[in-house]
């Protein structure tokens, strides 16, 4: 690499190192998803053009390559619409950061930037009915450790609506259960919120804390072997409970579940019971109560009261008349 051109590696080290968050303030959760799109860029390099990670230059930063890469890998990785745009999002964030640094690049950056993204279908919202989020929540059997915590878990995760990002990185000092129960996330952005506790979730939170010793600074769940639990670890263990709740509600059967599911379901839950929609978005941690509005649309309650509200038309008589030759043959087609 020539001194005089950019060092598009030692850039990449200081945009995640550095820049995200000590500049920007970004949490390790944004960090790391960055990261990750910024590997399977170099990694698609490397396997595609041979050009090893620690050599990529600002010829190899084109448009060209992160087209081809984001189309390869949903091809090969069968990437959704929406991964891409989240991946296509990184790289922008990182080509803004880079036409700071290196203003001689900025029309390929300019090009980049203009990369479009996909549309997408915004899917139907799942969420669990009141019996389903139940059958769910007992069914970890309590005479195992992993039972018992995944009781814990489920059961603060539908209390709270928590993200999995905010569960697994909480330590016992974030929960509160004298003289009520609270709980403290650290959310997207680094803001911080205090939910409170059913007496039944303080309940087992403290069980659960006592009978294991927990120290104020140690995490809440951990895996069997003493680790933080991984998203992963909670889908998996959240797997589990469902096949077994399946048996006594066979309409889990029929559901995709994943931990997002059940926080869905607590905004769900709280709107059907008559929560102000301002305080879910509050509760659930969301910057811009225009993105809490989607459960709103969801709810299918909420929609037949509005059609009971209006009255159905008159049916009115009239005189049948056939379709013409000609459009009733365009029709058949």
């Amino acid at each position: 690499m020539k001194p005089t051109e950019p060092n598009i590696p030692r850039h990449i080290k200081h945009f995640l190192g550095d820049y995200l968050t000590q500049q920007r303030g970004c949490s390790q959760n944004t960090v790391h998803s960055y990261r990750d799109a910024l590997c399977a860029l170099l990694q698609y390099l490397q396997r595609k053009h041979k050009v090893a990670p620690k050599a990529i230059s600002a010829a190899d930063f084109t448009v060209k390559n992160i087209v081809a890469y984001l189309n390869d890998s949903q091809k090969t990785k069968k990437h959704c619409d929406g991964t891409r745009n989240l991946r296509l999002s990184a790289i922008k964030s990182f080509a803004k950061y880079l036409r700071w640094k290196e203003p001689l690049m900025s029309s390929e950056l300019d090009s980049i930037l203009a990369i479009p993204s996909k549309r997408t279908i915004r899917q139907v919202l799942d969420f669990l009915t009141r019996e389903e989020m139940e059958a769910i929540l007992e069914a970890p059997d309590d005479t195992t450790w992993s039972g018992k915590r995944d009781r814990v878990l489920f059961a603060m995760m539908y209390n709270t609506g928590a993200r999995v990002s905010e569960v697994i990185n909480t330590v016992v000092s974030d929960v509160t259960l004298n003289p009520s129960g609270t709980f403290r996330f650290r959310g997207k952005g680094r803001k911080e919120r205090v939910l409170p506790l059913w007496k039944a979730t303080s309940k087992i939170l403290k069980q659960w804390i006592r009978g294991n010793n927990l120290s104020p600074s140690q995490p809440l769940f951990q895996n069997a072997r003493g680790n933080l639990m991984t998203r992963s670890g909670v889908e998996k263990r959240l797997q589990v409970a469902v096949r077994r709740a399946s048996e006594a509600c066979p309409s889990l059967g029929e559901k995709q579940v994943s931990p997002h599911t059940l926080r869905h379901t607590t905004a769900m839950h709280l709107l059907q019971s008559g929560v102000d929609i301002t305080l879910i978005a509050m509760w659930l941690g969301h910057e811009s109560i225009e993105t809490t509005h989607i459960y709103i649309t969801a709810n299918i309650e909420l929609k037949e009261a509005a059609l009971q509200a209006i009255q159905p038309p008159k049916g009115g008589k009239f005189r049948f008349q056939a379709d013409d030759e000609l459009l009733a043959f365009l029709k058949s087609l």
